[in-house]
């Protein structure tokens, strides 16, 4: 098609005028259905993305063959050539993106570029920057000479069917399933694209660890209550502070014991704490990283630990006992340690004193917290009965 002038009422010769339409010139059979096309700045080429997964180059005056693209495994659905004509970008139902190469028709980089579909492309003009856009809803940013994606934008709530960008480049507007045009606007703020690459990998962590959450919802036999909480970034993080923890703790432990050897014969050596350890001893750092998680991660936290360092936070519950005011934390955590760990405790041997002598200590301490919410219960209702009174 090309633009042309038409004389509109030509019958009358002094009221005639001209109008600008588009004239069919010429035609070509395809031997696939036409997914898309695209024209590169200069008018030379023409793009063609068939069904049957290539990508046709043409010349635009005559319409004779050029190139052919092979890669794709599945039809292509979007096509887009650069300002200067010097790469095409092709994105297909097979969620790649492909840049190539006009001169020879050589694939650069095939990248994976969307869970779904991808839709369309557009290259921002005057440069290799381009956008990509998906059936999974995202809007991507893409460097075409590095081969990296450098913004991951999601504000449509279904898929993106289609994308323009402007002349300039200063904005794009995108056109999604759920009824609504975004435009994308470019700012002056800067971006790192390390930090950008972070937020991805955490998203995509978070969003394994949600699935992996669905499948596994109790934990032993029927009747005991499931897991308080989601395992997230947060308490995966909690559990590696509380396994750096326990780490320290029992190198620092080893090294009292060589000291104290060292002692019993008759070595003059000096012990100097490790600087870890902020001055205090293994039991108290180990209990005061735990105190640091949230209290509605700590069960996932415990979960995450592995049965060495699940046994060896049990050891330090002993000592952690002998505190009334802490007690409560402490028979939570051995309580669901034995819980989770129940059938390995059971084959493991040499496991039954410590578990004796926490049974021992964990009745008064339990019986000793029964009394204290007895007694606050009790001081509660009485002073209600003497407010019903005043009132």
């Amino acid at each position: 098609w090309e633009y042309g002038m038409v004389t509109v009422d030509a019958e009358n010769a002094e009221n005639a005028s001209k109008a600008l339409t588009l004239e069919h010139k010429r035609s070509m059979k395809m031997p696939e259905d036409v997914l898309c096309v695209a024209i590169d700045s200069n008018g030379k080429y023409i793009a063609v993305g068939m069904i049957d997964a290539s990508i046709k180059m043409f010349f635009a005056d005559t319409l004779k063959f050029y190139l052919s693209l092979y890669g794709h495994k599945l039809p292509v659905l979007c096509c887009d050539i650069s300002s200067d004509g010097s790469l095409l970008a092709s994105g297909s139902a097979d969620k790649n993106l492909k840049i190539w190469g006009m001169d020879f028709g050589d694939c650069h980089k095939s990248l994976f570029a969307h869970t779904d579909s991808v839709t369309q492309v557009k290259f921002v003009p005057k440069t290799h920057y381009l956008f990509s856009t998906g059936k999974d809803g995202l809007l991507k940013y893409w460097d075409a000479d590095k081969f990296e994606l450098l913004l991951e934008l999601k504000d449509h709530h279904s898929e993106i069917w289609t994308l323009n960008v402007s002349s300039g480049g200063e904005y794009c507007v995108t056109g999604s399933h759920d009824t609504s045009i975004r435009r994308w606007d470019r700012t002056e703020e800067a971006f790192f694209l390390e930090e950008e690459k972070e937020r991805r990998l955490e998203s995509m962590f978070d969003s394994a660890l949600d699935e992996n959450a669905q499948e596994v919802k109790e934990i032993g036999s029927e009747g005991v209550s499931s897991a308080v909480g989601n395992k997230n970034q947060q308490t995966v993080s909690a559990a590696d502070n509380a396994i750096d923890a326990l780490d320290v703790a029992a190198h620092e432990l080893e090294r009292m014991e060589e000291h104290e050897a060292q002692v019993k014969r008759g070595a003059k050596a000096r012990f100097v704490p490790n600087p870890l350890m902020l001055g205090m001893d293994p039991s108290t750092y180990v209990f005061r990283a735990l105190k640091k998680i949230k209290s509605s991660d700590v069960e996932q936290a415990l979960i995450l630990l592995p049965f060495k360092d699940a046994m060896k936070l049990l050891s330090f519950c002993e000592q952690w006992l002998s505190d009334p005011m802490e007690s409560e934390f402490t028979c939570k955590i051995v309580m669901t340690l034995v819980r989770i760990h129940l059938d390995h405790i059971q084959m493991t041997n040499g496991i039954k004193p410590l578990l004796t002598s926490l049974q021992k200590l964990i009745q008064p301490s339990l019986r000793r917290i029964k009394t204290m919410i007895g007694t606050n219960k009790a001081a509660i209702t009485f002073l209600k009965s003497l407010d019903d009174k005043v009132m």
